[in-house]
């Protein structure tokens, strides 16, 4: 079973197959947005991440290895609340 999707935030839809923000107005209506492509702001944490653990393979001070940890931690949070501070690689697709 999927989970449910979060509001104000992006998500990856397995269902819809693509990722979605799903945005609350004021009156409580929802207006969901669709991409392709993952947004940019995720794409470059991703990368951050990635760059953080090579260092963590090699790191063999304890000091600064607890550090990269923490970073990589601080990375992963913002990842899992992207807000609608985004840009799209490609247009917007309508709902399925």
């Amino acid at each position: 079973m999927a989970r449910e999707l979060t509001h104000n935030r992006w998500n990856w839809s397995q269902k819809d197959n693509k990722w979605v923000f799903i945005e609350v107005k004021n009156n409580g209506e929802l207006i969901h947005h669709y991409q392709l492509k993952p947004p940019k702001e995720f794409t470059d944490l991703t990368i951050k991440i990635k760059d953080l653990n090579e260092k963590l393979i090699v790191c063999k001070n304890p000091k600064d290895n607890e550090k990269i940890f923490n970073e990589m931690m601080k990375i992963s949070k913002r990842m899992q609340n992207m807000g609608k501070n985004y840009k799209f690689y490609s247009s917007i697709l309508s709902p399925p």
